[in-house]
């Protein structure tokens, strides 16, 4: 006996023929067979809005950006009245332009959030944004995260809940200046557009309010000998070190820092949060989007209290702006805006004309160029290891 499922493509292929009287018999066995079960691969499997994760599997941040995604979805479900799954991202996927163009193409997918990253985000825009057919298959892309001053109004499917680097920079050397006194500092970032941009902004700001840059070196991951950093700072005697880079690179730079007996205040950018796990960093700065301990509106207290209760242990910058990310997207198609287009016009009024909406790290509203509006940034001292 032939199966239902093996007529699907051959019943596939009729259908796409001309259709004379006489294969009105062979549409209508189609269509009892299309009702039995033969779907297109790219078809919904329910009625439920899919949010995409525009991550890819085993990049730093990716399982905290999932539990925020699926935190904030379970949230929205229960409030009603649209409901939402999420998409994870195909097995064996390690390309972002990929991953972009596979959640693009899937009907489901509302709205994707991420990526996390500047560079992966630079590569996907136009993706998302169908630029090719100028956006009439576009998708909305909130990111998490990615915080290059270049991603400002690129695209009007772009939205991203994170300040730009150029934000935190200026905050950072402002907060240098004020708070540790800081007057002469040396800078070591990882050279690419974010290390690039945070030193750029950083050094401007310092140098406008009175402070000089004693150096700028830049270092690449995975090839730096960092007991040279060290040996110079040692002797140049600095009054701060900026490490606008990533948080493993950060943490073999202070063990070089410490053998050598540099005791200057060691501040790293917002790449730099992992820090907190090793003993190494205790008495450090880092510059942060989102801790913990700051935040006290009602959607905060509910995602900490869900989130410590289901993984035992605090949420980080990931989880937490994933998950706003996820809420302004949920909360905006609830409100009526059910398609790719419709929501994306309505994400643009947030702020403009409609109200904002409650996250974790603070009320959702977006500039014209898509920024997020008035977004903190943190500097706060590392007290010790914290458990993973």
């Amino acid at each position: 006996m032939i199966s239902l499922r093996a007529l699907c493509p051959a019943i596939a292929r009729a259908r796409s023929l001309p259709v004379p009287p006489a294969r009105t018999m062979l549409m209508a066995l189609s269509g009892l067979l299309v009702a039995a079960g033969c779907r297109s691969p790219n078809a919904p499997t329910s009625s439920a809005h899919a949010i995409g994760v525009g991550a890819i599997p085993g990049t730093p941040g990716y399982e905290n950006i999932v539990r925020g995604i699926e935190l904030a979805v379970e949230r929205l479900n229960a409030a009603g009245p649209a409901r939402f799954e999420v998409r994870l991202p195909p097995a064996g996927v390690t390309s972002p332009v990929r991953l972009a163009e596979q959640l693009r193409q899937d009907p489901a997918v509302i709205a994707v959030v991420g990526h996390p990253e500047s560079g992966n985000t630079l590569e996907t825009v136009p993706i998302y944004a169908d630029a090719e057919h100028d956006g009439e298959n576009g998708v909305v892309m909130v990111s998490q995260t990615a915080s290059s001053p270049r991603l400002s109004g690129i695209s009007p499917w772009f939205f991203r809940v994170a300040p730009s680097d150029a934000d935190a920079a200026r905050h950072t050397a402002q907060w240098v200046l004020d708070t540790l006194g800081g007057r002469r500092a040396a800078i070591v970032y990882r050279n690419d557009p974010y290390g690039r941009d945070w030193t750029t902004t950083f050094a401007e700001t310092f140098t406008k309010g009175g402070g000089q840059i004693d150096t700028r070196d830049p270092y690449l991951t995975g090839v730096t000998e960092w007991d040279a950093y060290a040996s110079l700072l040692a002797l140049r005697k600095p009054d701060v070190v900026l490490f606008p880079g990533d948080a493993d690179d950060a943490l073999a730079f202070l063990r070089a820092l410490r053998a050598r007996g540099v005791t200057a205040p060691f501040v790293g950018g917002d790449g730099t949060e992992g820090i907190v796990r090793d003993s190494i960093a205790t008495g450090a700065y880092v510059a942060a989007f989102f801790r913990a301990d700051r935040v006290s509106s009602p959607e905060a207290m509910h995602f900490l209290g869900r989130y410590r209760e289901r993984f035992h242990q605090d949420p980080d910058g990931f989880a937490a702006l994933s998950y706003d990310a996820t809420i302004v997207i949920g909360r905006t198609v609830s409100g009526g805006a059910g398609t790719r287009s419709s929501l994306r016009l309505a994400l643009e009024r947030i702020g403009n004309g409609a109200p904002s909406v409650d996250g974790v790290v603070g009320r959702i509203a977006f500039e014209k160029s898509h920024d997020i509006k008035a977004r903190p940034v943190l500097v706060t001292r590392v007290r010790g290891a914290v458990a993973p």
